[in-house]
């Protein structure tokens, strides 16, 4: 099998083992799926998708400073940023950051190895931020699962690990261009030096990682992010009757979320739904049939549908495709249409 096939089978390969466990766990309940969607309080769902969509803002606001030297709008930033997490809930292999980067290349002309330097601070803020909501929600909610408790400590290692390589990377910016160097020799010119001028542009924007008050503004912004996001998690046990505990949101959200690390189909099904629907039967003593029927609702109904919509009309109006979106040019430049500026 090539490698290709290999990066596509995997992940689906894994969702789908995942979704028919799901479902083997609870072939008997099947049958209260229907019965939990019909007692759930429907009117809540709108509420809960506001409460995402501001997170999203606030997340594009934390973008924004990750791009210092830049005077980006928030509402482009946003724009950008709802395409790229719809790419990643209807295409394989999580190219939702490609699409970040060139849609910032062709709306403000950012270089791509800015955008993809910021992405990579955002990354590692952003896995910090959740480890250490899930630690919060493991001091908060009795009788936790030892695998939460273990699987938070490892996390918030792994991203604290993260932030210390990021800035020993800013601090030694020189060795990133070493490495760049050396790739690109071997290679044509119109391959080696792109290569060069991303490692450029990513080294130079790592300077930002150099302030720890800098730092620590972001994850301050990172974690207001996230506890806005999870509060969707809170609204909708609300809907569904389920206990009234924001510590209980924050867990099973954060756990959810952590699981999406996982190799996966789009939309992150399987990882996401077998996650939620086990943390909340373990914690919560909540039966399958409301567990699954809960999931379908926050997963889909209001955490991929909904920006779906948006990132879909975005593109519409901005006369792109997903295609088009995902396949970088050669040379991105500032080169951006009047009508692509506009819609900026």
């Amino acid at each position: 099998m090539s490698s290709r096939a290999l990066r596509f089978g995997i992940p689906f390969g894994i969702s789908a083992a995942l979704l028919i466990l799901l479902a083997n766990s609870m072939r008997d309940q099947l049958g209260e799926i229907p019965a939990a969607l019909a007692t759930a309080d429907w009117s809540l769902i709108p509420p809960a998708v506001a409460v995402y969509f501001v997170g999203i803002w606030l997340r594009s606001v934390h973008w924004g400073l990750l791009l210092p030297a830049y005077s980006v709008k928030v509402s482009t930033l946003f724009r950008a940023l709802v395409v790229g997490l719809t790419v990643n809930d209807v295409l394989p292999l999580r190219v939702g950051e490609l699409a970040r980067a060139y849609l910032l290349a062709r709306w403000c002309a950012i270089p791509y190895g800015t955008t993809m330097a910021s992405l990579v601070v955002e990354r590692v803020l952003d896995g910090l931020s959740l480890a250490l909501l899930l630690l919060l929600a493991l001091t908060l909610v009795p009788a936790a699962p030892h695998y939460l408790v273990v699987g938070g400590l490892l996390g918030t290692a792994l991203f604290i690990a993260g932030v210390v390589l990021l800035v020993l990377a800013a601090w030694r910016a020189s060795t990133i261009m070493a490495v760049a160097i050396l790739v690109a020799r071997p290679l044509p010119a119109r391959l080696g030096m792109p290569i060069e001028r991303l490692a450029a542009n990513f080294a130079r924007s790592l300077v930002l990682v150099h302030s720890p008050w800098r730092l620590a503004r972001l994850l301050g912004l990172s974690l207001l992010a996230w506890c806005l996001e999870l509060g969707v998690f809170f609204v909708l046990l609300l809907s569904f009757k389920l206990p009234r505990s924001y510590p209980l949101a924050l867990l099973i959200g954060s756990a959810a979320n952590f699981s999406t690390l996982v190799p996966s189909s789009p939309g992150y099904a399987g990882t996401f739904d077998f996650t939620l629907t086990r943390v909340l039967q373990d914690v919560a003593a909540v039966a399958p049939g409301p567990a699954a029927a809960y999931d379908v609702v926050v997963h889909y109904v209001t955490l991929i549908l909904p920006v779906v919509i948006v990132g879909t009309l975005v593109l519409w109006r901005s006369h792109m495709t997903f295609e088009q979106i995902t396949h970088a040019p050669d040379r991105p430049t500032a080169a951006a249409t009047g009508s692509d500026l506009q819609a900026a």
